[in-house]
C-alpha cells in the first residue's frame, strides 16, 4: 500500500525540492556538503574543464524510431550532466542553458526520460544532499509535469505564450479587489463581491459547517443512502482503505437501485492511491472519469464535492480516505467540509456538469451530465455562491478572498493547510493590519509537515505578517494530526470553505471549488472551531517562534519554481 504519511498535496513539494533541485544543487546550493566529492570528480579528465553548451536550436529532428528517441535522450542527458558538474562554481554559466535544454526536451516530448536519466546518472549521485536518493522513475512522472508547466508558463517553449508575470498579476488583482470603504455588511458588499468572483450570491440557502471526518462522512453516508435520483462525487484522491471501500459500497448500492451515479477524480492521483477500489467502482457500471486535459497534463483536479439529487452538496477539504474520515488507522487529520442546500445548488451542478462534460468530450465519451438537474428550492437564510478556480483562467477564489480581506473592519480568521502566500494576499493582509484589523492565521508546523524543505517554504510566508502584529498559529500533534482544513471568516459575518490551498500552484494550475457565504450562525460555528484549533496550537509571537528551517536553496526555489509551489 502507498505510504500515506505525506499526502500528495505536499509530495509535490518533495518532488520539486528534492528531485529537481538535486540537479541544480551542484550549481546553486550551499557547497559545504559537496566540496570533497567535487574535488574527486574534478580530477577526472571528462570533467576537468567547462563544456560549452550547444546552440539552443539542437536537437532539431523529431525521433522517428525508438532508437532515435533513445539516442536523443542520451544526448540531452550527457550535455546536462557535464554542464552541471563542470560549472559547479559558475552558476551564471548554467542557469539559462539548462532551462533551454529542458525546454527543448519538453518540446520534443522526451522531458520525462531526460529527467529520469539525469537524476539517475551516477556521476551526480554523490552531489545530492542526504535524503535525496528517491527513485528517479518515481520522481520523474510528476516532476516532468511541473517542469513542463514552468517552462511553458515562462515562455521558454516555442509556440507557447507565457503567463502573466507575478508583478503585473498582483497589481491587476489588487486593482480589481480594493473596495471603496471597508464593510462586510449589506447587499452592496455581496453584489460587489459577486461581480469580482463572477458568481452572484443567491439567498435562501442553508450552510452547515461539518467539522472533522465523523461529521462530514456521517452526513455523506446519510445523503447517499437517501438518494432518489443521482449521486455525483468529485475528489482529488480515493484511497484503497476502509473509508474508500465503504464509500465505494455506498455508491455501488445506489447504482444497483438504478440511480445515476458518477465519479470524477484527478488522473495522476488516481494512479497513486486507489490500488483497485476505482476498478471495483467501475466494474459495477459506475462511470469514472480521470481529469487531465491532454494539452496541459500538469493541470490538476483538486475539487471535492458530493452532489445528491441535485439538492444537497457537501464540499470542502476532505478526500475519500481514513485520515479524513477517522474511520480507521492512526492518522486523524483536522479538516472541514460544509453542507449546502438551496439555490446555490444551481452553480454546484453547473460546475460538475461543466467539468464532467469537458473531460468526457476530450475522451470521446457520449455520456453527458445535465447542468439543469438541480433542486434549488429555498432551504435557509444564508446568501451563498459557489466559486470555481479553473486552471489557466482568472483565479476567482483568490479574488473573492482578496475582496473580503480588503472589506474587513474588525477580524480575519484564516485556517489553511498549505500557505505559500501569493503576493497579493500578503499585501492585502498587511494592509488589513495597518487599518487595525485583527488578523489570525492557523497553518501547519514543521512538526505536522515533517519535511524541512516544505516547512521552509510554508513558514517563510509569515515573518512580515508576524512583524506587522498578525497572530500566526502553528498546528501541533505530529504527522498523524496534520491540518488539512481550508476556510476563512471575516468580521463574524462572512465565510468561505472549500478545497483551495493558499498557494501559487492552486492559483495557476488547479481546479478548486469553494462556497462563499454570508450567514452569521455558520460563521459563528467556524469561529468557534477556529478558537478551539488555535487553543491547541503554538502561537508564534516572534519570527523566531516560527521555527523556519534554514534552507540555502530557498531563494532559488522562488526564482525558478514559484508558480509550482
Amino acid at each position: 500500500m502507498v505510504n500515506k504519511t505525506l499526502v500528495y498535496d505536499l509530495k509535490i513539494f518533495n518532488a520539486i525540492f528534492i528531485a529537481f533541485f538535486a540537479i541544480f544543487l551542484a550549481c546553486f546550493a550551499d557547497l559545504s556538503y559537496g566540496q570533497s566529492a567535487l574535488g574527486q570528480l574534478g580530477a577526472s579528465a571528462d570533467f576537468a574543464a567547462p563544456v560549452p553548451m550547444p546552440e539552443v536550436s539542437s536537437p532539431a529532428a523529431v525521433p522517428v524510431s525508438s532508437q532515435d528517441r533513445d539516442e536523443m535522450v542520451a544526448a540531452f542527458r550527457e550535455r546536462m550532466v557535464k554542464q552541471i558538474i563542470a560549472n559547479w562554481n559558475h552558476p551564471s554559466k548554467i542557469d539559462d542553458a539548462i532551462v533551454a535544454q529542458l525546454a527543448l526536451a519538453h518540446k520534443e516530448g522526451i522531458l520525462e526520460p531526460v529527467v529520469v536519466g539525469v537524476l539517475s546518472d551516477p556521476r551526480l549521485a554523490r552531489f545530492f544532499p542526504a535524503g535525496a536518493k528517491m527513485k528517479p522513475e518515481e520522481a520523474a512522472r510528476v516532476l516532468s509535469m511541473y517542469i513542463g508547466a514552468e517552462l511553458e508558463s515562462n515562455g521558454h517553449v516555442p509556440g507557447v505564450q507565457a503567463v502573466e508575470g507575478w508583478d503585473e498579476l498582483t497589481a491587476r488583482h489588487l486593482g480589481l479587489t480594493r473596495p471603496g470603504a471597508p464593510t462586510t455588511d449589506g447587499r452592496a458588499f455581496l453584489a460587489g463581491l459577486g461581480a469580482v468572483q463572477q458568481a452572484p450570491f443567491s439567498s435562501g440557502n442553508k450552510i452547515i459547517p461539518l467539522i472533522n471526518g465523523a461529521a462530514s462522512f456521517g452526513k455523506r453516508a446519510e445523503l447517499i443512502r437517501g438518494a432518489k435520483k443521482s449521486v455525483y462525487l468529485t475528489t482529488w484522491a480515493f484511497y484503497d482503505d476502509e473509508t474508500g471501500h465503504h464509500t465505494a459500497d455506498l455508491l455501488i448500492a445506489k447504482k444497483r437501485e438504478g440511480l445515476d451515479v458518477r465519479l470524477m477524480i484527478d488522473k495522476d492521483t488516481a494512479g497513486l492511491y486507489d490500488k483497485g477500489v476505482l476498478a471495483k467502482i467501475a466494474s459495477a457500471g459506475i462511470p469514472v472519469l480521470r481529469y487531465q486535459p491532454k494539452a496541459r497534463n500538469y493541470y490538476e483536479f483538486h475539487s471535492k464535492i458530493l452532489i445528491v439529487d441535485g439538492k444537497y452538496a457537501v464540499l470542502g477539504g476532505m478526500n475519500i480516505g481514513n485520515e479524513y474520515s477517522h474511520m480507521a488507522g492512526v492518522e486523524k487529520w483536522r479538516d472541514t467540509d460544509v453542507l449546502v442546500q438551496g439555490p446555490a445548488l444551481k452553480d454546484a451542478m453547473a460546475f460538475f456538469a461543466g467539468a464532467w462534460n469537458e473531460q468526457a468530450a476530450e475522451e470521446g465519451l457520449p455520456l453527458r451530465a445535465d447542468a439543469n438537474a438541480y433542486d434549488g428550492a429555498a432551504a435557509g437564510g444564508a446568501d451563498a455562491a459557489i466559486v470555481v478556480n479553473a486552471p489557466g483562467k482568472e483565479p476567482y477564489i483568490l479574488l473573492s478572498m482578496l475582496r473580503a480581506v480588503y472589506a474587513a473592519r474588525t477580524r480575519i480568521n484564516i485556517e489553511n493547510a498549505i500557505i505559500v502566500m501569493p503576493p497579493a494576499m500578503k499585501i492585502a493582509l498587511l494592509d488589513a493590519r495597518a487599518r487595525g484589523v485583527e488578523v489570525n492565521i492557523l497553518s501547519n508546523s514543521l512538526e505536522t509537515i515533517g519535511d524541512k524543505m516544505m516547512s521552509a517554504m510554508i513558514l517563510g510566508s509569515f515573518p512580515e505578517l508576524v512583524q506587522a502584529g498578525a497572530n500566526v498559529y502553528l498546528k501541533e500533534g505530529g504527522l498523524h494530526h496534520r491540518l488539512h482544513s481550508k476556510f476563512m471568516t471575516v468580521d463574524g459575518a462572512y465565510g468561505t470553505i472549500g478545497s483551495y490551498n493558499l498557494q501559487p500552484r492552486s492559483q495557476r494550475y488547479v481546479m478548486e471549488i469553494v462556497v462563499n457565504f454570508a450567514d452569521r450562525q455558520a460563521v459563528a460555528d467556524l469561529d468557534a472551531s477556529f478558537r478551539k484549533d488555535i487553543a491547541a496550537a503554538k502561537h508564534a509571537k516572534k519570527v523566531k517562534d516560527l521555527g523556519i528551517p534554514f534552507m540555502p536553496i530557498k531563494g532559488l526555489v522562488h526564482k525558478l519554481m514559484f508558480n509550482q509551489l
